[in-house]
């Protein structure tokens, strides 16, 4: 129908099935060739009613209400060329491609960076038979790994398979497993970290552990240990922006090499000089963060069928694990202090604020400092007590041997000489 202004208005009737959604979940429903993303800046342009009224991204629709909306998002035209970027596909077929992402790759344009992209690689190589829903800058992307992460991705040919394989993201049935190596030895094998991620308030290039921030929750498994590292497998629940990479700063387990959260020079100067050279010229070995998508595990979007696919260690990887095991391999963790300093709590986290909620246990209060003379009637009261526990020892011992208890002397003022010579 047409609207009073001549704009084309769209109406959609909510049906039981998505009554209790958020709108721009309903509106995904209704209008499955556009990304949340763009329909939540729909939202955001005041175009979509509800009884002429404009309604917010966190209203919720119920059975039977007819929301309105004005005009569909526009796609935005692609500046995405082309590029002959040679790709390493682990499988392929009519619907998805798993493909073995290099290190040293951004995945799509963003930032200031417009060329060199997998995106442009991936345009070179499957032309048209990549799907839109992303938009034309992120053609077939499913989901992204950090431009020196390598390892396994999903891509997707169609949009149908894109949104079966985005249900399964947001679902947790699509299992991602990475490996990293990290600074020191975790306290627990086997665990997990479950703390809320933002944006970094001092560093706009960072993610942070934050009150505010996104739920966010990784679990880690220790592989294999060395005297002042460990490696370990990571399974993302959640996928944050530089998740694993924050959470293993937060655990006071730097990714070995990581340039942005303290996983180069700060971890180094922790190693005892015993070691130190080992671990410089294992690090002088990694250009970025030791941390790969090994394993993948999925359901195809058209059979069904669960489809699981796993890539060994890339070179930069595997060469510094085959160095650390030659010089300091470990059986065990050593949490002793000439292994590895670990950072302390403060400073693992990167808001102070994170602390202040409110917690059964009280903060630790800072001891006040005694004085010269409240430390010496300290120590004389620790002497007295000492000596008044050593005379009932000794009182009934004598008892025990038939002596009078009473002529016991106390510790401490036993005669030098016999008083009866005085």
């Amino acid at each position: 129908s047409e609207s009073e202004k001549g704009i084309s208005m769209l109406k959609f009737v909510v049906e039981e099935s998505s009554s209790g959604s958020r709108i721009d979940k309903f509106l995904q429903t209704v209008c499955p060739d556009f990304s949340r993303t763009d329909l939540q800046k729909l939202l955001l342009a005041k175009k979509v009613l509800f009884q002429g009224k404009e309604l917010q991204k966190n209203f919720r629709v119920e059975t039977g209400m007819e929301i309105e909306v004005l005009a569909l998002p526009e796609k935005e035209a692609s500046t995405l060329e082309p590029e002959n970027i040679p790709l390493d596909i682990v499988y392929e077929d009519d619907d998805i491609v798993v493909l073995n992402k290099p290190r040293n790759l951004v995945v799509h344009p963003g930032n200031g960076v417009k060329t060199g992209t997998l995106a442009a690689g991936l345009l070179y190589h499957f032309k048209e038979s990549l799907s839109s829903i992303n938009g034309p800058l992120r053609p077939g992307i499913v989901h992204r790994l950090d431009k020196d992460t390598p390892g396994l991705m999903l891509v997707a040919k169609n949009d149908k398979a894109h949104r079966h394989l985005a249900e399964q993201l947001e679902t947790h049935s699509l299992a991602r497993t990475y490996h990293a190596l990290v600074w020191g030895n975790p306290r627990d094998w086997e665990g997990y970290v479950e703390a809320p991620l933002g944006r970094d308030v001092r560093n706009r290039l960072k993610q942070a552990v934050t009150k505010s921030g996104k739920h966010a929750k990784t679990h880690f498994k220790a592989l294999e240990f060395f005297t002042f590292a460990s490696l370990l497998e990571y399974r993302l629940e959640t996928g944050r922006t530089h998740q694993i990479r924050v959470h293993s700063r937060f655990m006071g387990n730097p990714v070995f090499g990581d340039p942005l959260y303290e996983g180069r020079n700060a971890c180094l100067t922790r190693v005892p000089p015993l070691f130190r050279d080992i671990a410089e010229n294992a690090l002088n070995m990694t250009s970025a963060q030791l941390l790969q998508a090994v394993k993948i595990r999925f359901v195809h979007p058209r059979t069904e069928e669960e489809m699981e696919f796993e890539v060994p260690h890339e070179k930069e990887f595997a060469e510094v694990l085959e160095y650390l095991r030659e010089r300091v391999k470990s059986d065990a963790p050593d949490f002793s202090m000439d292994s590895f300093r670990a950072f302390d709590g403060e400073m693992r986290f990167e808001e102070e604020e994170f602390f202040e909620e409110e917690s059964e246990y009280e903060a630790t209060q800072k001891k006040k400092r005694m004085t010269r003379a409240e430390r010496l009637a300290k120590k004389k009261e620790r002497l007295a007590k000492k000596k008044a526990l050593e005379l009932e020892r000794k009182k009934r011992e004598a008892e025990k041997r038939g002596e009078n208890p009473e002529e016991v002397t106390a510790p401490g003022y036993e005669p030098t000489i016999d008083p009866n010579l005085l």
